[in-house]
């Protein structure tokens, strides 16, 4: 099992990979909706957020095997009371042009969103606010979703709930980042749709949730983080993990 690290933008360092090189990306981009990410720009104009989304799939989609799948998570719904758009239609929208398949969607509760003070007009018809506290994982593909044979390690209480596509996912506990997702999230994904000895991608690597779940399943994995911050923490995390038993088949 491999583990590699990159500390750089995702785009500079995913060009220099090879084509065809990863089986799985599984990953979460920043959401654009101003969270601190240490002086990195989370605010841009919709119209530059997602020409920037598109660059980064298309090098994706370059660098999966021909039967590679992408697991994205994002919100289906948010916004500020100014702006409000549906992500994932539009990133599904981009990835089908760019040559991606589309196989479905799998939806999880974020808690961190179930208290909330923002009602827009109270009790009135005049601006009232949906808030809609799901994420959801756009599980896409390139060629044919079929990828033959390997050894699984999935059990079969997490093989029937994902395959109805409401995840129940734990909590996450680790606050070193501003917008962590659960273990469990990219743990379900990693096992889901990869084999053991996969090669699994993550360009926005955040705290290193991603590569924790790959060294935990025996998964080799490629991680990417522009922030020399988070980047360190990952790195710390992932050697932790790196130091524990594997979960047993």
């Amino acid at each position: 099992m491999t583990v590699d690290l990159y500390l750089g933008d995702c785009l500079d360092i995913m060009r220099t990979m090879p084509d065809k090189s990863v089986d799985l990306c599984v990953t979460s981009p920043p959401y654009n909706l101003g969270i601190d990410y240490n002086g990195q720009d989370d605010y841009l104009d919709l119209d530059v957020y997602f020409k920037w989304c598109g660059d980064w799939i298309a090098e994706i989609y370059r660098v999966l095997k021909p039967n590679g799948r992408f697991a994205l998570n994002h919100y289906l719904s948010c916004g500020t009371s100014t702006r409000r758009y549906a992500p994932l239609f539009k990133l599904n929208e981009l990835a089908e042009v760019i040559g991606f398949k589309h196989h479905g969607l799998a939806v999880w509760n974020d808690i961190t969103l179930t208290k909330r003070t923002a009602w827009g007009s109270w009790l009135s018809a005049s601006a009232p606010y949906i808030n809609s506290p799901y994420e959801g994982i756009l599980v896409l593909h390139k060629g044919e979703w079929n990828i033959g044979k390997g050894v699984s390690d999935i059990e079969k209480d997490e093989f029937m709930e994902s395959t109805s596509g409401v995840w129940k996912l734990s909590p996450e506990r680790n606050r070193e980042h501003p917008a962590p997702f659960p273990l469990s999230m990219p743990m379900r994904c990693v096992k889901m749709f990869s084999f053991i000895d996969a090669t699994i991608l993550d360009p926005f690597m955040g705290s290193g949730t991603t590569g924790v779940a790959c060294v935990q399943t025996g998964r080799n994995f490629i991680g990417i983080e522009i922030d020399p911050t988070y980047f360190a923490i990952a790195e710390r995390r992932i050697k932790e993990a790196q130091m524990q038993p594997r979960l047993a088949l």
